[in-house]
């Protein structure tokens, strides 16, 4: 089963008029790049890492362009993507513009079996020397 860990920080907490309190966040490790899951995907799945290369790139370009039409794009067992805007209101119509739009985005979804994995996931590390399950999470 994969295992989260956190880092546990004292810190001030404004809903509780500044006191400081402990809080627990998820540990980062590096960053896993593009070139690496390809190379780890070509491994495990007995398939050259060119061709991998060559669907992964295929498939991020047909997505981009789905998403930038206005689709949502629905990954399976990763989830889906979408465009969004945030704009600034008008009481009229007529003027609204472009020039009203504040932000865009791409929102991504995570699927239903990738947040059951997580949630499936140990967490520790909330105590000093802690790397048994913390049974309160389960």
């Amino acid at each position: 089963m994969p295992t989260l860990k956190v880092n546990v920080t004292k810190q001030k907490v404004k809903v509780n008029n500044d006191e400081e309190m402990y809080i627990a966040h998820l540990k980062s490790y590096s960053r896993i790049s593009c070139d690496e899951i390809i190379r780890t995907t070509a491994s495990s799945q007995g398939i050259s890492e060119a061709n991998i290369a060559s669907a992964f790139y295929a498939l991020a370009a047909t997505i981009k362009r789905y998403v930038l039409e206005g689709h949502v794009v629905d990954l399976g067992p990763i989830g889906t993507f979408r465009a969004s805007i945030n704009c600034t209101a008008e009481k009229n119509r007529e003027d609204l513009s472009p020039k009203n739009v504040t932000r865009r985005r791409i929102i991504f979804h995570p699927s239903s079996e990738l947040k059951d994995a997580l949630y499936q996931a140990k967490v520790v590390g909330f105590h000093e020397g802690d790397e048994k399950d913390d049974e309160e999470l389960e």
